[in-house]
């Protein structure tokens, strides 16, 4: 009967875990207003690349090649990719006369992509197309800063799932219709939502320890505003319901269609805490010396007077820079392991408090003191890309009892990615996590194949194998292991 009880739970989490909807920052609606493939700034939609990166942090302000081309009129042609090649975010200083195959290597090495373009001059580029706000547009949009382009765009996700122990062993219930919707104001502002149009059983929230957070039913997921360069300063501020800026990568920013790394998703007790749960928050973020970024906030959360707080840091070694620059190339120079490699470390802390501390007079607070602190390292070399990220946490009353429980927390992740082609991504992932219920370990293969690249279809498989875990607090601990695969397709329109 508890085998039977563990498995209708694991059953209901899983199947929360697919039909979440995952926060989101790619939409069609960039790229139709910016006139780009949706590969200027993802490897596999949604995985950002480099160039997706710097577009997120810098306000959804564009630094492509056009924009940049304009702005340094006058100079001299240097050898470039043709337009129909990958293209790329700003500009690369290269020295020396070199071959332009190497050039062409270094472009695709630092990209995570395959493609190997012979570079041709400036002047064979086709001219860059107009940008919203540029001459082209009309002057009455052009003084109220309205975009010619209606910034709305839909994702839509279906998943086939296989799992031997539930009852249910094929499932293809799973179903996610999201409305997404982004974009800036002349460059000193910018907004983004997601507004769930509809999310197959959310009825099924029951467990407290569910990784779904209330608000991913049919509802505004994320809706914020953002003041870009506020008073000539290098500083954005945002406000809205977000996903905090903790860790490197936002929640949707990875191959799998499912799974989500455990250090981002992973609660404790019966908190629904997970550092990639959007909030309702006051944020402010900013690149300093173009490899520099910083961000801090303050979350209000419901139904708490407690404010919670956090922040992030990170700096990026070598590839393009957090405003699109590529790095400098000397193609005299001897080849160099340096040529290819970026490095990007991370860390971050979160502090916040849940409970009942408004309660009515003479009945005392039950609450729960919490943090978490995490590293996160993402490493490109060539057509490879490793991930690694780590969380500790604290809860001084899990349980929100009249008898506290401590419960530290030890959950960490590692990925590995290889482009194979430049449509076909295979990834592997481990995941360890002490949650204070038991362990669980996690192993995660995923290859994700987009024949079109606003389509993506991804298999995957999680093997779970937990030791004396606690589904809920007074259960008893149980050995298990969960075998489920999945077939996820992912379009967006």
């Amino acid at each position: 009967m508890q085998q039977k009880n563990i498995l209708i739970v694991l059953m209901a989490m899983l199947a929360l875990q697919l039909m979440a909807p995952k926060n989101s920052h790619a939409i069609p609606a960039f790229t139709r207003a910016y006139k780009v493939e949706c590969s200027t700034c993802h490897t596999i939609y949604p995985e950002l690349n480099e160039y997706g990166e710097a577009f997120l942090k810098n306000a959804y302000v564009y630094f492509g090649k056009g924009q940049k081309a304009a702005k340094a009129k006058g100079a001299l042609p240097l050898p470039v990719l043709k337009a129909t090649a990958k293209p790329t975010g700003g500009t690369m200083d290269v020295k020396g006369e070199g071959d332009a195959d190497k050039l062409s290597k270094l472009k695709a090495g630092a990209m995570g992509s395959s493609d190997t373009t012979t570079p041709e001059s400036a002047q064979e580029v086709a001219a860059p197309a107009a940008v919203p706000g540029g001459e082209a547009k009309p002057e009455g949009l052009l003084l109220a800063a309205i975009p010619e382009l209606l910034p709305i765009s839909f994702t839509a996700s279906i998943h086939a799932t296989y799992d031997h122990s539930a009852v249910n062993e094929l499932d293809l219930s799973t179903r996610v219709l999201k409305l997404n919707a982004g974009g800036n104001f002349r460059e000193k502002a910018a907004f983004f939502a997601t507004y769930v149009a509809y999310s197959e059983n959310t009825s099924n929230i029951t467990s407290t320890t569910s990784t779904t957070p209330a608000n991913n039913s049919t509802n505004i997921n994320e809706l914020f505003f953002i003041w870009r360069h506020a008073l000539g300063t290098p500083i954005n501020f945002k406000v809205g319901r977000m996903q905090p800026k903790l860790g490197l990568w936002k929640s949707n920013n990875k191959l799998s269609t499912t799974n989500s790394f455990a250090p981002y998703a992973y609660t404790v007790g019966v908190s629904e805490f997970r550092t990639e749960q959007p909030q309702d928050a006051l944020e402010a973020n900013a690149v300093f010396a173009n490899r520099f970024f910083i961000a801090g906030g303050v979350v209000n959360r419901k139904d708490q007077n407690t404010k919670e707080g956090y922040g992030h840091i990170s700096y990026k070694f070598g590839g393009a820079d957090y405003l699109a620059n590529e790095p400098e190339v000397d193609l005299d120079k001897e080849e160099s392991i340096l040529d290819f490699l970026t490095v990007t470390l991370g860390a971050y802390g979160y502090y916040g408090k849940n409970g009942t501390p408004n309660t009515t007079a003479g009945v005392p607070p039950i609450q729960n003191s919490y943090y978490r602190t995490g590293m996160d390292l993402d490493i490109l070399y060539k057509l490879f890309r490793l991930r690694m990220a780590g969380v500790l946490g604290r809860d001084d009353n899990a349980y929100l009892s009249n008898t506290p429980t401590e419960v530290k927390s030890y959950v960490a992740a590692i990925e590995g990615e290889y482009t194979f082609l430049q449509n076909l991504i295979g990834a592997m992932r481990f995941e360890y996590q002490d949650d204070g219920r038991g362990l669980v370990r996690r192993f995660i293969p995923t290859l994700a194949y987009a024949p079109l690249e606003n389509l993506k279809v991804a298999l995957e498989y999680k093997h779970e194998l937990a030791t004396a875990y606690k589904a809920t607090e007074g259960s008893s601990a149980q050995d298990f292991t969960n075998k489920i695969g999945t077939l996820g397709v992912t379009f967006s329109f």
